[in-house]
């Protein structure tokens, strides 16, 4: 019997995004087990809503992983543990970080690419979820990774989650406080979610509020938490883990995309939710290099409590009947296109935005690079940059400079600089940072180099011609 083993050792919310990853495994690959090393407080309490699989706990994965051979070996984290524990392992195909004898690869062309997103993920199109299953999926089709669309208890109940793995990724307890009562006063009963660390968040929210009945922080395990949700008519959250916890439990989802987040990257992933975030060319950044949070200062408790309530009440109308926003909120959905890749569609009245236009031809780009019969979805997105205010010719020059550079790097005339990808200008940093990881990662395979040189090249010169 074949298994495969995945190696998630972060948080709730990473341990839930790699769900969809189990799911394809267990039904559309030939392993016919798949075995997880995870973290006991994570998993335990997830087991009745988890796909099949068996877990074990972190502190097993190094005997674990000398057990047996594995068919398949995927680390998702980022610990010199797992990367050494894929480095080590029997297996016939590895994905992810590896370590042996003290050097670092990392496995899979996704992975490599997510890899390179680390402080340079400006313009990723990719939601972190789907990126854990396109090493595996043929043609990039994901839609058979499986999402439980959203539906509303008609309780009444909506659950506020305050906290975040950041201050800088939730609103304050002033905002929550306005925003409950809001809801309160609209016949809606609200509930202050978080665990441990939000207790003194609940508490001021409560007082602030005047709702101590709805503090729920630190009173709820996890497994008490899944059992809550579900019982919820919406849950309005910063992204965090038990954002991705209602998404995937098919509870309705609001999330306030605040912050250093990018919602098309870490938002809920199951089609159906919504993101409410500040209009902002910033918005997705990696960490704000600001002296204050300009995308907290777009959210108003009476703006979300609109929208939240326009959401319990039209449900999917509300693509046609959109809320009024005020100028710096922009609303989406989440939905999943042609390819089963996971995408944010506007909602109602939007500026323009050509971050968005770009983030689709880099989609396109990548997938074709990847995939060269995916060259097609190429022309569209290139036709609708060309269509928008950013300058194509200097898009254009700018990916055969960075054909030009790396082709000096295998041929030994120029190595990149250690800040190649610092060095260009923020529209093409997303293929630079991926070229200098690749050739990094390669660095003793000429072959491999050679090969990433002759696609670039190709698609390079396949899309002057358009």
């Amino acid at each position: 019997m074949s298994t495969a083993l995945v190696l998630q050792m972060h948080r709730l919310g990473d341990l839930i995004l790699s769900f969809p990853l189990l799911h394809y495994l267990q039904r559309h690959t030939a392993c016919s087990k798949t075995w997880v090393v995870a973290e006991p407080a994570f998993f335990q309490p997830l087991l009745p809503v988890a796909p099949s699989a068996t877990f074990f706990p972190a502190a097993q994965g190094e005997a674990l992983a000398a057990s047996q051979s594995f068919a398949l070996g995927i680390n998702l984290s980022s610990r010199p543990a797992s990367a050494r524990i894929l480095g080590g392992m029997q297996a016939g195909q590895r994905l992810g970080l590896s370590e042996q004898d003290g050097s670092l690869h990392v496995y899979g062309f996704w992975q490599l690419y997510r890899q390179a997103l680390t402080q340079n993920n400006r313009g990723n199109p990719f939601h972190w979820s789907d990126l854990n299953v396109l090493d595996l999926a043929p043609d990039a089709d994901i839609h058979v990774i499986g999402h439980t669309l959203p539906r509303p208890a008609g309780t009444g109940r909506v659950g506020l989650v305050l906290g975040a793995s950041e201050a800088a990724k939730h609103p304050s307890s002033h905002f929550w406080a306005r925003l409950a009562r809001r809801l309160a006063a609209s016949g809606h009963m609200p509930l202050f979610l978080g665990g441990e660390a939000e207790k003194a968040l609940g508490k001021e929210t409560a007082r602030l509020s005047g709702l101590p009945q709805a503090d729920l922080c630190g009173k709820l395990p996890l497994d008490a938490l899944v059992g809550v949700m579900r019982r919820l008519d919406l849950c309005i959250t910063p992204d965090t883990g038990p954002m991705h916890l209602a998404s995937w439990l098919g509870v309705p989802v609001l999330n306030l995309s605040l912050g250093p987040v990018h919602a098309r990257e870490t938002g809920p992933s199951s089609p159906g939710q919504w993101v409410l975030r500040a209009a902002m060319s910033c918005t997705g950044c990696w960490q704000c290099r600001h002296g204050r949070l300009g995308c907290h200062a777009a959210f108003s408790a009476s703006a979300v409590a609109r929208v939240a309530e326009a959401v319990m009440r039209h449900g999917d109308g509300l693509l046609h009947q959109p809320p009024a926003l005020p100028a710096g909120l922009e609303l989406f959905r989440t939905e999943r296109n042609d390819l089963g890749l996971h995408q944010l569609r506007p909602v109602g009245a939007r500026r323009s935005c050509v971050r968005g236009l770009l983030e689709d031809f880099w989609q396109a780009f990548f997938l074709a690079l990847y995939q060269p019969s995916r060259l097609p979805l190429l022309e569209p997105a290139l036709a609708a940059l060309a269509a928008s205010p950013l300058p194509v010719s200097r898009l254009m020059e700018g990916l055969h400079a960075i054909c030009a550079a790396c082709a000096r790097h295998v041929s030994g005339k120029a190595p990149l600089a250690q800040d190649f990808w610092r060095s260009h200008p923020p529209m093409l940093r997303l293929l630079a940072g991926f070229c200098q990881m690749w050739l990094e990662n390669a660095q003793a395979d000429p072959h491999r180099q050679a090969s990433l040189l002759h696609d670039l090249h190709t698609l390079v010169t396949q899309l002057k011609r358009q």
